[in-house]
């Protein structure tokens, strides 16, 4: 086996909607209050004692060409990723701390058992893809960033009363308790447009009913006003998420209790480009998971003098 190192731009992204799958959307909007009767809902209930916001980081450091005797070379890529928790105490004022995080590495191909080491520490595990297309192996990698956050979210142990906050969608996450999905931006806005003017009349702190959304699969949603948002319409508009299997009184609860915390957590302008809806928790928890990565070029000058004396 022969493995050949080349660099790879690391800059892509991925809000976890699917464009397609938007369009195919089937909605039922009568779940909390009839849709005749939604108004913006506020929130009257004391915020959780706990709040822990986890988040994940992925970065491509190097795509790959595997050779292996008498087949043509299968490509692949090397990533370093990692997940963590940030804990906040609503009553404790700023004050916030990771309890866990963790990062990895690793070779995604079709090849089952092709690593790769860059230097003494970083070891790239070989992950197996189902198929060697691009798509294919970005999948790979997002799969097990999702499964490390899962990971994470699970050793942090949320209480009874506590409040989970998965930043980007719920899927695949939806049987963590207590757990909302937090959606920053809109590739679509799911309303119809006869109930597109209520995101008008929110009050930051204020959210739309709760109703059921259903593409490739099915969760409650809503959507919530941060403030410092500005002028626009949907400026400070989050969509949150949380799990179909839940009844409406346990979804109105974690709403509520959203709806009681998330405002307070709200980036601003003057130190986030991505305010107010990147939560200033999850914004410093991305860049210490970040600074955790490592350096990219001295990573990728491991990865080729350890695909040389491979």
């Amino acid at each position: 086996m022969r493995i050949s190192v080349s660099a790879w731009d690391p800059g892509y992204a991925d809000t976890g909607e699917k464009t397609g799958e938007a369009a195919q959307a089937k909605m039922d909007l009568d779940v909390e209050v009839p849709a005749v009767k939604w108004e913006p809902i506020g929130s009257d209930v004391p915020a959780p004692p706990r709040v822990l916001l986890v988040d994940g980081v992925r970065r491509l450091d190097a795509r790959v060409d595997i050779a292996v005797e008498g087949q043509p070379p299968v490509p692949g890529i090397c990533a370093s990723y990692g997940a963590g928790v940030v804990e906040c105490d609503p009553g404790g004022g700023s004050t916030a701390t990771i309890p866990v995080s963790r990062i990895e590495r690793g070779l995604f191909s079709a090849v089952p058992d092709a690593g790769l080491t860059a230097g003494r520490t970083a070891a790239y595990v070989a992950h197996r893809s189902r198929a060697s297309e691009p798509g294919d192996l970005l999948n790979a990698v997002q799969d097990r960033l999702t499964a490390l956050e899962i990971e994470v979210a699970t050793e942090a142990e949320p209480g009874r009363d506590d409040l989970l906050v998965i930043d980007g969608a719920l899927r695949r996450r939806t049987h963590l308790p207590r757990a909302v999905g937090f959606i920053k931006s809109h590739q679509r806005r799911y309303l119809p447009d006869h109930l597109s003017s209520i995101i008008d009349k929110l009050e930051p702190g204020q959210r739309t009913p709760v109703f059921v959304l259903g593409t490739s699969w099915q969760r409650h949603t809503w959507y919530l006003r941060l403030p410092g948002g500005g002028d626009g319409s949907w400026a400070g508009i989050a969509r949150l998420e949380a799990a179909d299997d839940l009844t409406i009184a346990e979804v109105v609860a974690l709403a509520d209790s959203a709806s009681a915390v998330l405002p307070r957590l709200a980036s601003v302008a003057h130190k986030d480009p991505r305010a107010p809806q990147n939560l200033t928790p999850i914004a410093g928890l991305e860049r210490r998971l970040r600074a955790k990565l490592g350096d990219p070029r001295l990573l990728l000058r491991g990865l080729r003098t350890g695909a040389r004396a491979f």
